[in-house]
């Protein structure tokens, strides 16, 4: 398969919940989203269709006044011209259907007839089938924790069909079975495009879906955890599916609560809509601040900063001894290393048309360079709260900062209170 969007669609959908159905993530696609991705399903028929391996075809010649055989192989598509597709959803599932396709096929035949002594001749042929119509059914259902396609009823009809076949020393023997080897040609194409329909549904799908890992790298040491237990929900407007997923860092896991009620209000119907509990955010806040990801070191190798990080300092300079009396006399003339890093995971609060997040940082005090001295001097935490108003522009997703508060407390200090000095 050279086209995974598909693919990715599939796996959107499909992920729905996971063994204890603590669902926190709720997706809903409307029909327009699967027209939106008919484009994709003509990428992947331009490239699939052509690479369909006809199977040779043996008849009896039973017309005539003898008896023979005859074989038509060789059979290759020459020309594919895509078809039209339409997708319409209910509750039994998806199904969709295409019209207006055309195939082009070239081969070859040879037969042999028998009329008191056998006679051998061969030829080519040539086939054009248009108007091709195919309508298939599929669900999505849940297997061995996964997502995985399930194929209904297929139905091929063929519009117009016209075979044209040369070459021979007997042209009569080509009109008794002609017929015949039309009939199994039309026959072959009906079957080949559901064996195709299976092939690019249930082979690369399916196996790309039972291939995911559930515990999904997605870089960095970042994983998304899910696992399907319960199939999606179709009905003739949309594909809802309800699911747990969480976004964590190397082996660590979340076990958020289920969401019991899903809030619609205000909802604004679009192609697609997603929920997600602030459970999601939460956990992946939480990873970052398990995996001591969210740090950094402010120190006097940034040129902006450095004179200010200095433990001495003329009274005309201001700089951090100045504030720290103990900093002046223990350690003259050197210069402090700040280091940021989480002090409690952050968390975020959703409301209906804002986000609250909420973070507590530590500040170290160390004595540059902090490698060689990784005693803390004194520790700060800054604790800060900040409301997002979420919005899309230009279809990306950005949001607004407002209302933020910051509280400002000493954690412990070996070198003075900020207060006293």
């Amino acid at each position: 398969m050279t086209d995974r969007w598909l693919q990715l669609v599939v796996l959107a959908v499909g992920v729905c919940a996971v063994a204890e159905n603590n669902s926190n993530l709720k997706a809903r696609l409307k029909l327009s989203a699967f027209k939106f991705f008919s484009k994709t399903a003509h990428h992947v028929v331009d490239v699939e269709v052509p690479k369909i391996a006809l199977p040779d075809i043996t008849l009896d010649i039973s017309g005539g006044p003898g008896k023979g055989k005859v074989s038509a192989y060789e059979l290759k598509i020459t020309k594919f011209h895509s078809p039209k597709f339409d997708f319409l959803l209910s509750e039994e599932g998806i199904s969709w259907s295409s019209q207006q396709g055309a195939v082009k096929i070239k081969g070859k035949w040879e037969a042999e007839y028998t009329v008191l002594v056998p006679v051998r001749t061969s030829g080519w042929m040539n086939v054009l089938a248009a108007d091709i119509r195919l309508n298939v059914s599929a669900k999505l259902v849940a297997l061995d924790s996964r997502p995985q396609v399930s194929l209904g009823d297929c139905a091929v009809d063929v519009g117009h069909f016209d075979i044209e076949i040369g070459g021979g020393v007997l042209p009569w023997l080509v009109n008794l079975f002609r017929a015949d080897v039309s009939r199994a040609i039309k026959k072959t194409i009906h079957e080949q495009a559901c064996d195709t329909a299976r092939s690019i549904l249930l082979n690369n799908f399916n196996d790309f879906l039972l291939s995911l890992p559930l515990h999904l790298p997605i870089g960095q040491n970042f994983y998304i955890d899910y696992a399907v237990e319960q199939n999606p929900n179709f009905t003739s407007s949309h594909v809802e599916a309800e699911a747990t997923a969480e976004v964590v860092y190397g082996a660590q896991s979340c076990h958020p609560a289920k969401i019991e009620k899903w809030s619609e209000a205000g909802l604004v119907p679009k192609m697609t809509v997603v929920w997600m509990s602030e459970s999601v955010p939460n956990c992946l806040l939480s990873s970052a601040h398990e995996g001591k990801l969210v740090k950094f070191t402010v120190s006097k190798d940034i040129p902006s900063i450095a004179p200010y990080l200095r433990t001495s300092c003329s009274m005309l300079s201001i700089c951090i001894g100045r504030f720290f009396k103990k900093l002046r006399s223990d350690y003259p003339d050197q210069y402090i290393d700040l280091n940021f890093h989480t002090y409690d995971a952050p968390f975020v609060r959703m409301r209906e048309d804002v986000i609250r997040i909420n973070s507590t940082f530590a500040i170290d005090f160390h004595v540059h360079p902090m490698k060689e001295h990784p005693k803390s001097l004194a520790r700060l935490v800054l604790g800060s709260s900040s409301s997002v108003i979420p919005e899309i522009v230009a279809n990306r997703l950005t949001g607004n900062l407002t209302d933020t508060h910051i509280d400002v407390m000493e954690d412990f200090s070996d070198i003075g209170e900020i207060s006293q000095t």
